[in-house]
């Protein structure tokens, strides 16, 4: 079942609470259309009574909609909502992607409270959604990106990008395997890896090659089991994709249709690709 609907960072509406019974729905999805082939990042909101529908566009592409139900469609929302109240912000497209994927993830309550959990946050540099009351934060590599912090002496839940337990290490970082041995398949990688892992390595300490933390040899992946998955998960982001660039390859351009269908994908950060 979905989160309920995550506030959002405050003043970013273009339009707040309006009644489709003045706005109504097919110019609303004109004027969303329209958005959308500008490249809109943001989230929509139908509001009728109890019932809500919530939809979300990263950079011009609409990831989806989902209600207290789950996943819904354009259709089948305005079908259950047909005189809502609408409102839709302007986001980041790093803060829609986070509405949008968090929706499922498991929430997990945080020692202390506020702001004693923040030096482990910014240390293991945290992605996702931080509550705490009232306010919420969305963030990415242990920095907030948006919204409200909470009130000292709040106490917090994650909604982390990454999964938890040593089962979600292991399959990420199986997933990170899979889709370098993938990427070596069709154009060899390792200079260019070792490459790219210097230039990064000032940012990410582990792709250091000396500190042989993240290593890539004949296509296989091998990272240190003592290196957080906080700080792994960045560094591999950030190396396979300077990678691919370096290569001129393009994720369109590997044989990737099976590793997109595990849940790891999303936690991957490639969406954002």
């Amino acid at each position: 079942m979905p989160q309920p609907r995550l506030p959002l960072p405050p003043g970013r509406a273009v339009y707040s609470q309006l009644h489709t019974d003045h706005y109504p729905w097919t110019e609303v999805t004109v004027d969303l259309a329209a958005r959308q082939t500008q490249g809109l990042s943001g989230v929509f909101d139908a509001q009728q009574g109890p019932g809500w529908a919530r939809f979300v566009w990263v950079r011009g592409t609409l990831r989806g909609g989902f209600s207290a139900g789950g996943d819904v469609t354009w259709p089948a929302a305005l079908a259950a909502l047909p005189r809502a109240q609408v409102t839709l912000a302007a986001v980041d497209p790093a803060v829609a992607d986070l509405v949008w994927a968090s929706r499922t993830w498991a929430p997990q309550p945080l020692e202390g409270l506020w702001p004693t959990p923040q030096a482990a946050l910014t240390r293991e540099r945290f992605s996702g959604v931080l509550l705490g009351g009232p306010a919420c934060s969305f963030w990415e590599g242990g920095q907030p990106l948006d919204g409200t912090l909470p009130a000292p002496g709040a106490a917090c839940v994650a909604l982390p990008r990454l999964p938890g337990g040593p089962g979600g290490r292991e399959a990420l970082l199986t997933f990170w395997t899979d889709l370098i041995a993938a990427a070596h398949r069709v154009s060899p990688l390792d200079e260019a890896w070792r490459q790219v892992s210097v230039r990064l390595s000032e940012h990410h300490p582990c792709l250091d090659p000396f500190a042989r933390e993240v290593t890539v040899a004949g296509g296989r992946l091998r990272v240190d089991p003592d290196l957080p998955l906080g700080e792994a998960q960045p560094a591999l982001l950030g190396a396979f994709q300077g990678t691919l660039a370096r290569l001129g390859l393009r994720l369109a351009d590997l044989p990737l249709a099976e590793l997109r269908t595990r849940p790891e994908w999303a936690s991957s950060g490639l969406e954002n690709t």
